[in-house]
Order: structure tokens, then C-alpha cells, then sequence
């Protein structure tokens, strides 16, 4: 059984409140590592002469008559009489839903490559566990690289036509390679980040590599095919930032429902015949229960025109949109996750006199006046 839940069951069950769904009786105390739950029964020996505590907050305890010790899970476990962790987890999960409790979302749906071959890469993490230093630093653990399908190419390459149909090679190396799928999962193009740092990642010519002869991201929305069982997304610019959005919200146990995707750039394509732009794809959406939608891109005058006029094409079809503002000159891979859940619980809902408001008096414009007084 996969460590995470019982971790998740540590940090997010609260005994109080399983106490008093039990109706099992017990006192608080004070304790030398804090708060203790004094409970009157054992489950593991009957005993009733209140000899058993734990953490209120671990759950970590023992019980003074038979010795046995526990934790949260093993209480539960104990209590109902279950004789596997299955069912133990099962009623855990129970437990914290009815508490407001929500696993995080790091189920994926089935994808498809179709005719799409990615440069030869490695997928993260690796079978050994390995993940890249790189994806570590800017907090993306093996777990989130995973959700994202994040892949590490060392050395290899991207074949294609160009306009003489010769056979061409593109080069992906020490690249992480970015999978971009359409909402039915399947794979429609591909991004390269460079892992160059410090002073050599001033020579690299481009941070973001792009496949010739694939469409282009500005088409799809990124992460949109795991967009399920939910009525709220929120949209970053760039995967990192959609990352540190996801990481953020997991974070929040209010927030695990909602569904980080991001644009590829401060704008929303539309105006095809066929639906076939970012537009079109949140149409598909909304026909999926998408109803709202937070605008979270950098903290900037002309990123905030941008999300403005973004939100004015969602609100034509009918979504409820929202603009999420960042500190100044910061996207969400740049502040911590609190930051990140602040800017999202006070964002502001776009409506037409917002919009005037925004664009007569920008939310940045002192920030960008004072940047260039101080410059010159």
C-alpha cells in the first residue's frame, strides 16, 4: 500500500472530529509534545480507565495497559475491527471527506501518442526513482513530474520534412521534454525546456524548443486532458507555472478540486470556424461543467490587459471568470505556495466595469512607475 495515503491520513485526519463521529468519549490535555487526546477505551484491549493518548495532531500514541502503540490509521483500524488496510483506508478517506478532507488529484487519464514520436527520453521519474536536480529545485518531485509526464532527454532528436522534403533532424538535448495533449488525451506536440544553468544558460539560444511541422501549443491548453469531475480550472502561462500552481493548491485541501491548466503565453487563441483554438477547447469545457475559470498569469500592466481581455472572450461563452493577481513582476513559479493560494482566494471577478477600472487605472501601475523612477 503506497505510503502517501497514510501520510495524507496523518497529516489531514483530525481526531477531534473522528472522536466525536465515533462518539467515542475522551478529554484534551496538554502534553509535553503538545496537544493530547486522553481516549476512555482501547481498541486494541477494551481496557476503559482512560489509559490511552495520542497526539491530537500525529495521532502517534499507546495505550498504558496492554502497550499497544498507534497512530491514526492503526486507531482506525483497530476500532472498526478491520483485519486489512484496505478497508481501513477506504473508511479513512470517508472520515476526512465528511470533514472537508480531498485527496490530491495526481490521477492521470489514459493518453495516446497517435503519430506523434517523442525525441528518445526517459521518463520521470525514473523506474529507480530518480528525478531530475533540476525539476527537484523548482519543487516538482518525482510525483508532480509524473502527473505532468515530464520525460529527460539526454541526447536525441526530432525528426522532419522540411519545405524540400529532405529529412531533417531537430536537436532536444539536455531538454526536458513537456508533453502537450488535446482534451481527449491525445498527444499533439511537444515542448523542450533547457537544463542549462548559471552563466552557460546565457548562450542558449532558446529556453523552450518547439517540434517544426507540429502544431503549435497556442492551439491546445496545457494539462487540459486531466481536467475531470470538476466545475473550476485555473490558468497559468507556462508548465512551470501551471506546476507550481498544482503543487500550491495541493497544498489546501479546499483548493485539491480545482484544476491547474495553462494558456502557452498571455493570450487565448480563437476566431476558427471549427473550434479547433484555446477558445474552442474551453467551450469543450464547459460542456464538461466548467463554470469558472482564474486567470493567474505574471504580476505585470500589460499581463493584466492581457488577462483582462481573456476574460472577456470566456465570458462570452458563459463562463464566470476571474483574474488572480501575483505580487509585482512574479509569475507563481517565482513566490512561495501561499502566495500563489492568497493571489487565487482574492482574485477579482471580471465583470464590464472591471474591466473599464483595470484598464483606466491598471492594478500595477505604481509598482511600473516606480520601477522606472527609480532606473532613472
Amino acid at each position: 500500500m503506497s505510503g502517501s495515503i497514510f501520510q495524507e491520513i496523518t497529516e489531514n485526519l483530525d481526531l477531534e472530529f473522528f472522536f466525536d463521529r465515533e462518539s467515542l468519549p475522551y478529554k484534551m490535555g496538554r502534553g509535553s509534545s503538545g496537544m493530547q487526546i486522553n481516549a476512555k477505551y482501547c481498541p486494541d484491549c477494551g481496557d476503559s480507565r482512560s489509559r490511552v493518548y495520542l497526539n491530537a495532531e500525529t495521532g502517534q500514541g499507546n495505550c498504558f495497559v496492554c502497550n499497544q502503540t498507534f497512530n491514526k490509521a492503526k486507531f482506525i483500524k483497530l476500532h472498526f475491527g478491520y483485519d486489512n488496510w484496505g478497508d481501513t483506508i477506504e473508511k479513512a478517506k470517508e472520515i476526512m471527506r465528511e470533514q472537508g478532507w480531498r485527496p490530491k488529484r495526481m490521477a492521470t487519464v489514459a493518453v495516446d501518442h497517435g503519430d506523434v514520436k517523442l525525441p528518445y527520453s526517459i521518463e520521470l521519474p525514473t523506474p529507480e526513482g530518480e528525478n531530475l536536480v533540476y525539476l527537484e529545485s523548482r519543487g516538482i518531485t518525482g510525483e508532480y513530474a509524473k502527473y505532468f509526464g515530464f520525460r529527460y532527454c539526454q541526447y536525441g532528436s526530432w525528426a522532419f520534412r522540411d519545405e524540400k522534403g529532405a529529412l531533417q533532424q531537430q536537436w532536444f538535448s539536455n531538454r526536458v521534454i513537456i508533453p502537450v495533449y488535446d482534451l481527449d488525451g491525445t498527444l499533439k506536440t511537444f515542448q523542450g525546456r533547457d537544463l542549462t544553468t548559471g552563466d552557460a544558460a546565457k548562450l542558449v539560444e532558446r529556453k523552450y524548443l518547439f517540434p517544426k511541422g507540429l502544431p503549435g501549443t497556442g492551439k491546445f491548453l496545457l494539462n487540459g486532458q486531466n481536467v475531470q469531475l470538476t466545475d473550476e480550472v485555473i490558468m497559468g502561462e507556462g508548465a512551470f507555472d501551471v506546476a507550481a500552481i498544482k503543487i500550491a493548491f495541493d497544498e489546501d485541501v479546499n483548493l485539491r478540486r480545482i484544476v491547474p491548466i495553462g494558456s502557452f503565453g498571455k493570450h487565448l487563441s480563437y476566431g476558427s470556424a471549427t473550434g479547433d483554438d484555446q477558445l474552442g477547447r474551453f467551450l469543450q469545457l464547459k460542456r464538461q461543467g466548467i463554470k469558472i475559470v482564474t486567470i493567474m498569469w505574471d504580476g505585470e500592466v500589460k499581463a493584466t490587459i492581457a488577462a483582462l481581455d481573456a476574460a472577456r472572450l470566456l465570458t462570452s461563452i458563459g463562463l464566470k471568470a476571474r483574474i488572480a493577481l501575483l505580487p509585482f513582476e512574479k509569475d507563481p513559479n517565482e513566490v512561495a505556495g501561499e502566495i500563489v493560494r492568497k493571489a487565487y482566494y482574492a482574485a477579482t471577478l471580471w465583470t464590464p466595469a472591471i474591466d473599464v477600472k483595470w484598464r483606466l487605472r491598471n492594478p500595477y501601475a505604481d509598482a511600473a512607475r516606480k520601477k522606472v523612477s527609480m532606473a532613472s
